[in-house]
């Protein structure tokens, strides 16, 4: 089973006014931000749990940053348990909450939060 983060449109009660298009957009470069940091922060022995992260639009303003799948069976372990490197605990978690705390004005251009 995939570890798995779903990103939703936490941010359209800020940026009332708008469109869909602007806010998926939004909410992609957030999703694919936390991706990238995941990828960073996610344990590597082979690189096999690295190569597998994506992000997936599941509906408008709605993505899901997920690594592992049928080929990784022990991504959602590494998620919870990692004895031999406790650092990496959490590491998809970690990278949404690092995202989460960065300026989020970035993610809508001409807008202030």
């Amino acid at each position: 089973m995939a570890s798995s983060t779903r990103i939703t449109s936490i941010l359209s009660s800020k940026w009332v006014g708008q469109t869909d298009s602007q806010l998926d957009s939004a909410v992609l470069e957030m999703a694919t931000d936390i991706h990238k940091r995941a990828v960073i922060l996610a344990p590597v022995e082979s690189g096999n749990l690295r190569n597998s992260g994506k992000v997936e639009r599941v509906k408008n303003a709605q993505y899901r940053i997920s690594f592992g799948g049928g080929q990784i069976k022990y991504a959602k372990r590494r998620h919870y348990e990692n004895k031999k490197n406790p650092q990496t605990i959490g590491y998809l978690a970690k990278a949404g909450e690092s995202v989460g705390r960065s300026k989020l004005d970035k993610y809508v251009k001409g807008t202030q939060v």
